[in-house]
Parts: structure tokens; sequence; C-alpha cells
């Protein structure tokens, strides 16, 4: 019976065990099909999308000042044909009105059944505070407005896409790894060597910032982040190039590995060479078999073989590059335009064959260092001493127990001879705008254009007539108003005589102030035409300044340029490019069209502020070129080439312009015929003493706009005297940014350049400067 009974027991046992899990799973199969309806209930009670957006930016983050790539794809999958225009707003780190840079639109965009991807760029806009871009997208129809949104739960307002960027205290440069094998985002042995190799920031003297603790402040002017250069490599397919030259000017440096080369067809070759000509850089290392005709007669254009008895190009059988040359596998650096090209040789370890100085000359050439850097030698670059830069400007620094005493031996009347005194060595380097710091600053023609283009007769409001204004304006509503109105016994209408007399005097100052800073001209501007070979223009940069009377909405057609408008420098010392900080005027700018290749520009200006606009194409028209021998050297390198040169210019000018002409070389200025009305030794000392003069002086003076244009095109062309990062490179690939940082071409410390400068003014307030870059070998 014990038995029986301990079996009937667990035979319970077992039966009420089953029961309590056949229970659970039943309960835990109603709770899921519980969630399941109240997903489905979120889900419908939440509206369908017919369209989506991702937003995707083809490099991690971009360099500084340039463009941004990115890939707009917009999801579809209905089979109804929907039409319509793609509009992104760009806010500066936050979603808000005052924060919207500028609005892109995208005209034409039909979708069916299927994705639509589009490759495209974002204009090269103001740097980001924070470090990112919000983007908000609409696909508008001519019935609706579609929010593409980030997140489908927040439709009203939509949610932002981020994009990271560049802050606006850092160094960032980019370089782009080309590749022609399918899985191009994984670099072969040669491709990743020369993706870490060419980076410029290999030689910086500053320990990677992670590494340092204490040392300073992270972010912001002075910190370590500003005196680094930091660089990104993004990968790219060979396919994907882009075949606009404009697209380039995202990218420091174009690499061309893996096969990568022989996968490019015409048109993306034919924007290398016009990116290249206009200061680009690129490197190409020929790695494969499947090279034809038109990819080794490039490379005879690009390094100009037939100028070069020891150098030539061939394919060989097998469909490959033949170099042939006095030396075996050489490195092959030349100069095209305003650019640089590299050709590595084709070699199964390249990182054994290059190493040391060798590799340093292709770094130095491809980032266009200064001629005296110690990259070229395969060492760090060195930060200019401060005490050597400030005598070269002819500022005396002593040293004794209790830090520096400074003297201005030449210079502004105001502050030659003062004394000044500083603890230490970086007090004295900010107090003269010469910290050791790389990030973006204004171009000094940014701040002359400021000045020197505001139209005719404009000037502000003296301040003896707003005085003497908001003092009648006082004693109006005060003791005028008492007696006078005491006087009659009506003082019971003050209430009605105070904004009677406030509207009065509102109306009298606004006509005061239309008298001072009407004028009928709406600005000058100033257009840099840069030449090469046969007189061909390879780039061309406009600045044009709008200053308006009442506030305005300025259009215009556009094709094949970026126009953005021009920061507005508060600048404190425009011959050494350290301003102050930019001043934000831009209401936002309004791109319709294919940007950047045919579009129309719509940018709203205030009332009475002047407002800068720079464009910059990279195929400018070649009919108002000069028609002088641009291509012969002996013209600007003698005394008598220039006097013959002053005979060509005086036969080309046009009817009623006129025409200076100087030379630059090295620290020598060489004026052509006295160097006329803008480059003559009388109006650059004029220029100069302005700009070093404090601001709070600068009233009691007259403008002497001539003077500063000139100043501002010469430190635009050849920046000397800094510690920015203008020590370390002579040029920068093209960009099309508000701060010109792409404008400067000279090396002043190559005796080989010489640069060619020509002012053409109009009798309208238009300068137009020619310059062309000379490489004379000794």
């Amino acid at each position: 019976m014990i038995g029986h009974v301990i079996r009937d027991d667990q035979v319970e046992s077992r039966v009420a065990l089953r029961y309590r899990s056949l229970s659970a799973t039943a309960i835990m199969r109603a709770f899921l099909f519980c969630a399941l309806l109240c997903n489905e209930a979120v889900s419908a009670s939440q509206p369908q999308l017919p369209v989506r957006l991702r937003l995707e930016p083809l490099s991690i983050r971009g360099r500084s000042g340039s463009a941004i790539p990115v890939r707009i794809k917009l999801e579809y999958n209905s089979a109804q044909m929907l039409q319509g225009d793609l509009i992104l707003e760009i806010y500066n780190s936050f979603y808000s009105k005052d924060d919207l840079m500028a609005t892109i639109r995208h005209e034409g965009i039909v979708l069916q059944d299927t994705d639509y991807i589009l490759n495209t760029v974002l204009p090269p806009i103001e740097h980001s505070y924070q470090k990112q871009y919000l983007v908000v997208g609409w696909y508008e129809t001519d019935t609706q407005r579609i929010p593409l949104t980030a997140d489908p739960k927040l439709l009203d307002p939509p949610e932002p896409h981020e994009l990271l960027s560049i802050g606006s205290f850092e160094r960032a440069t980019l370089i782009c790894s080309v590749s022609g094998q399918s899985d191009y985002q994984s670099p072969g042995p040669n491709r990743a060597f020369l993706n870490n190799a060419l980076s410029l920031d290999n030689y910086s003297p500053i320990p990677n910032s992670r590494n340092r603790r204490n040392s300073g402040p992270s972010t912001g002017p002075g910190s370590i982040e500003s005196q680094k250069v930091q660089n990104y490599t993004v990968s790219w397919d060979a396919l994907s190039l882009p075949e606009d030259p404009l697209h380039l000017c995202c990218f420091d440096v174009v690499l061309l590995a893996d096969g990568g080369f022989s996968r490019l067809e015409e048109l993306q070759l034919k924007a290398l060479k016009t990116w290249v000509e206009a200061g680009g850089s690129l490197c190409v290392l020929a790695d494969d078999n499947r090279l034809t005709g038109q990819h080794v007669q490039f490379l005879q254009t690009m390094f100009r073989t037939d100028e070069s008895a020891d150098l030539h190009f061939a394919l060989g059988d097998d469909s490959t590059l033949v170099v042939i040359c006095d030396e075996r596998d050489p490195v092959i650096n030349r100069h095209l335009g305003l650019g640089r090209v590299t050709l590595l040789p084709n070699v199964s370890d390249l990182s054994s064959r290059l190493n040391g100085a060798e590799l340093g000359s292709v770094v130095g050439h491809l980032w266009k260092l200064r001629s005296d850097s110690p990259v070229f030698s395969g060492r760090k670059w060195q930060t200019p001493d401060v005490v050597s830069l400030l005598r070269r400007r002819g500022i005396e620094v002593t040293k004794d127990q209790s830090g520096y005493s400074v003297v201005n031996k030449r210079g502004a009347q105001h502050v030659r001879g003062r004394r000044q005194r500083f603890k230490t060595l970086e007090q004295m380097a900010m107090h003269f705008e010469v910290s050791h710091e790389l990030q973006p600053k204004g171009s000094p023609l940014a701040s002359a254009s400021e000045t020197a283009l505001l139209p005719d007769g404009v000037e502000m409001v003296p301040t003896y007539i707003i005085a003497m204004l908001l003092i009648a304006y006082v004693v109006t509503i005060g003791p005028v108003d008492y007696v006078v109105l005491g006087y009659f016994k009506a003082r019971k209408y003050t209430w009605l005589m105070f904004p009677l007399v406030t509207a009065l005097f509102t109306a009298l100052t606004v006509s005061i102030a239309h008298q001072y800073m009407a004028s009928t001209d709406t600005g000058g501007a100033i257009s840099v035409v840069d030449i090469t070979d046969g007189g061909r223009p390879v780039r061309r940069t406009d600045l044009q300044m709008h200053f308006y009377a009442s506030q305005t909405t300025l259009s215009e057609k556009v094709r094949r340029a970026f126009v953005v408008p021009g920061q507005m420098l508060i600048a404190t010392n425009m011959q050494y490019g350290t301003p102050q900080g930019p001043r934000a005027v831009s209401t936002g700018v309004h791109y319709s069209g294919r940007f950047p290749q045919a579009y129309s520009l719509e940018h709203r200006l205030r009332q009475w502020e002047p407002q800068i606009v720079r464009s910059m194409t990279l195929t400018p028209d070649a009919g108002d070129v000069l028609q002088i021998p641009w291509d012969d050297a002996n013209l600007v390198t003698s005394n008598a080439g220039r006097q013959k040169l002053q005979q060509h210019l005086q036969q080309a000018a046009p009817a009623g312009a006129s025409v200076a002409a100087v030379v630059l070389h090295q620290d020598q200025r060489f004026q052509v015929g006295g160097g006329g009305s803008l480059f003559s030794p009388s109006v650059i000392k004029r220029g100069e003493e302005w700009v070093e003069t404090e601001v709070r002086f600068r009233r009691h003076n007259q403008t002497p706009g001539p003077s500063i244009t000139a100043v501002g095109l010469l430190q635009s062309a050849c920046r000397t005297g800094t510690r920015d990062y203008f020590s370390l490179v002579s040029q920068v690939s093209p960009q099309g940014s508000a701060s010109l940082e792409d404008l400067p071409v000279l090396d002043p410390t190559d005796a080989s350049q010489w640069l060619l400068m020509i002012a053409v003014k109009g009798k309208e307030n238009r300068t137009v400067v020619y310059r062309r870059l000379y490489r004379v070998s000794d």
C-alpha cells in the first residue's frame, strides 16, 4: 500500500506540474497577443509616410571650409508615380529659425516603385560651432508637403537628420582614397599604407591629444585641438568619383590605387585635370593591367612629358603602364597649373620602397608645404618662433627677470616707440595675434573688401549728430514739454505730446540716416582670375558687396560655381589675417535647381547691412582675359622684361580702364611701370599703416579704399608673418568657402616661384585681378 500511495502521489504531482506549465504558456501567449494588438493599434494610429529620407555622409568628417559630400536616398515603394521637389534645410547645430544657414531645393524628382539615390554636395557654408549640422527634409508636390523626418513618430516639427562637421577651432584635412576593386572598403597593402602615410598629421610636433592630460583647454582658441591637423581618409569606389570638378573640392588630396586609375572614364579624368589645374593634389599608383590609351594620354598631359626629355609613358603589351626614364621605379612629383601631381612606382611593397626623406618629399609636395619645411626631409614640422616673427615686423623684444619688454620700431605713428611688458610668451603672442593656431581664419582680402567695396559716399552718421538728436529729444519731452504746456495750462495733453514728439524725432533720425547711408550704388566687386599656360583661366573668385538702403532679396542665376555669403570680419590686424572672429549676417541662402551645376540663388539682405558674397568657379570664361604673352617668364624675372611687360599692358588695356601690375618674389615686390594707381609703393605703404592702426584710432582718419584693397590682394596672394596653417603650407586645394583660404598661391620660401598680378579697374567700382604663377629653374 505504501508503494501504491507513493506512485499515486507521483502521478498527481506530475499532473499538477503539467497543468501549471500549460497555464504559464497560455498566459504568455495571451500576453504576446495583447502586445501585438497594441503595436498594431499604435502603428495604425501613426500616419504612414509614402517617402522616407536616408541622408548618408560620404566621409567621416569633411575638410575645413569645404563642401560636404553626401548621399541622398529617397525610399518609395508605391507603383503610383510621384513627382515633386526635394527640400533640405541646413541648420547650424540647433533647429531654430536663427540657425538656418541654407535651403537647397532639388527640382523635378520623380519617384515610382523604387528608391531614388543622389550623390551630391552641400555648399561650403560656415563652420558649425557644435560640430554638427541639422538637416530637415521635405518632399513637396503640387498637392502635399511630406516631412522627411528622421523619426516617424515626430512629424510636427519633423526630427532633423544629424551630420557631423568640423568645429570652428580645428583644422581637418580629407584624403579621398579611390579603389577599382568591388570591395573598395578593404584596401590592399599598398593603398592601406598610403592611406596612413600621406597624412600630414604624421609630421606634427605635438603628440596625440588623447595621450596628453592637463595640457590646456580641449577646445577653443589656444587649445591642443587648434594646434593639430586632424586628417581623415575616405574610401571611394572608382565608379563613384564625380564628373564635376566642383565636387572634388571636398578633398585636399585624391589617391588613385588598387586599380582605381584604370576604372576612370573620360569625364572623370577631365574633372580631375580641371581640379588639379585649379590647385588640387593628385597621387596616382597605376597598379593594374586594365589601362587604355586615354589613361596614358592623361598621365602624359598631367606630368607634361612633352617638356621633359627624360620622361615618357607608354602602354605595355599586358595593358600596364611603362615608365621610360633614367631611374628605376621612380617617384615623380610635378606641378600642373596651381596644383600638384605625384606618380608612385608599382612595386609589391611600397612601405619598404617609400620611407624617410623620399616619403616626406611626396607628402610635402602633395600638401603644398613651404619649400623650407623639415617634412621634405622626413622630419616633424617646426612652429615659428614668436620673437623672431615679431622682429621681422620691426618689433624689438628683450627679456629680463620680470618677463618681456616690447618696443615697436615702426608701423603706425600712434604705436611707434611704445613700450609694453608681458610676463609670458603666450601673453605676448596673444596680444600681437600670432598664437600658434591652425584653425581656419579669415583672409586679409575678406577684411579689405568689407571696407573698400562699400558704395562711394556711404558713411556712418557722425557721433556728434547722434548726441545732438538725443539731447534735443530729452530736452523736448522734459523741460520744454513741462514749461510750454504749463504756460498754456494744458499739461493734461502730456500723454498726447509724448508720442507725437517721439514720432517726429524718429522720422528726423531716419531722414538723417538716409542722407548719410543711402546710395544708388550697391557696392563694388573684386574678381581674382588665376591664369595658367596659354593665358587660359583655371579659377575665378568673385567678391561682390551688397549694400541696400532697404530690405531686399537678391536673386541670380548661377552655373557651375559655388556661391556663399561671406562672413563679415571684425578685423584688428588685416595684414596678418587674424580677425577677432566672424560676424554672421546671413539670414539664410536659398539654392534651387541642380546645385552646383545650374541653379538659382535667393538671398535676403537686411537694410544698411553690408554683405559680401563669394563665388568660385573652376571653369571661367576666357573671353575677358588680357591678351599679353602670359607664357613668357622673362617678362617678370628681370627689369628689362618688366619694362617690356609695361608696353604690352598699355596696348592690351581696355578703353577707359586703369591698369596696375606688380611682381612678387620671395619677400620682394617689383612694381611694373611704377605699379600704377593700385600697386605703387606709396599706396601700399599707406594701406599697411592703416591696417596696423588700432580700430579706435581709425575713425579719425579717412579710409584709404585703394590702399586697403592693394594690401588685401598682396597679403591674400602670399601669406607671411603668421603662426597659423599658412606658416606650414603655401596654399590649399580649392574649397570655395567664405574664408578665402584657397586664394594664396605663392611660396615665399621658394626661389623658383614668381607671381605676376595685374589689376584692371573700370569706371565702376569693379576690379579684376589676373594672377600668373611662374616656376623658373636656375
